[in-house]
């Protein structure tokens, strides 16, 4: 649609509150001063002994009616945004669960997807694939992992990691679940998405192992 076409979903232009509010002033200006001839001229058509002034109803070659809806611009570009795929269960996207099974006529799918035009503009800007979230793992220093759980402030269980990567036991991280599907740190979306956190569960390895070897080396011969 170019910025030049005319924008046909609104009422007809002869139809509107605008085109009623004009026919009713050119059938008052006909019957001014008139007496009744008994002639059914329409609802808006009635004989009015007192003229609207503009601050009222508005006047009609303004453009500007304030009785009923305002004429809405001719010639626009209209944009229409939707948060979710028309296709995909928001439901069973979110929670992973559907009241209505398997009569959902939308398809029950938890999978993160890009459509059409987000590919090609990575394509032509040169980022495809290179900033690929498909692995939601943090690749970084032992130092940048933590040591305690965030949500029982003990040392991991089970650890786990989200999509905004944020590292919790994974009992808390289902606990948490059950009130708030959102990271309980930085409160984004997580859609249940939980996964192992092998850096820090080598980390830990590691960190026991150490602690195990220095226990054996301490102990007297």
């Amino acid at each position: 649609m170019g910025a030049t076409a005319t924008y046909e979903l609104d009422t007809e232009k002869d139809k509107d509150a605008q085109a009623i509010f004009e026919r009713s002033q050119k059938v008052q200006e006909e019957i001014k001063g008139k007496e009744d001839d008994k002639i059914y001229r329409g609802i808006h058509n009635y004989q009015k002994f007192v003229k609207p002034k503009d601050t009222s109803l508005g006047n009609a070659s303004s453009g500007m009616v304030r009785k009923g809806p305002i004429r809405a611009p001719e010639h626009l570009r209209a944009t229409v945004r939707w948060d979710y795929q028309p296709d995909i269960c928001k439901d069973y996207k979110e929670t992973g669960f559907c009241g209505f099974g398997d009569s959902c006529k939308f398809l029950h799918d938890r999978s993160d997807y890009k459509h059409g035009w987000q590919l090609e503009r990575e394509l032509e800007e040169g980022r495809y694939g290179a900033n690929d979230e498909e692995n939601y793992e943090v690749s970084s220093d032992e130092e940048d992992l933590p040591f305690k759980c965030f949500i029982c402030r003990d040392t991991f269980k089970n650890p786990i990691i989200t999509k905004c990567r944020h590292y919790f036991c994974e009992k808390c991280a289902l606990e948490h679940y059950r009130k708030s599907q959102r990271c309980y740190v930085c409160n984004t979306q997580t859609n249940g998405v939980f996964n192992p956190a092998k850096d820090l569960i080598a980390k830990l390895e590691k960190h026991k192992a150490e602690e195990e070897g220095s226990d054996s080396s301490e102990e007297p011969q």
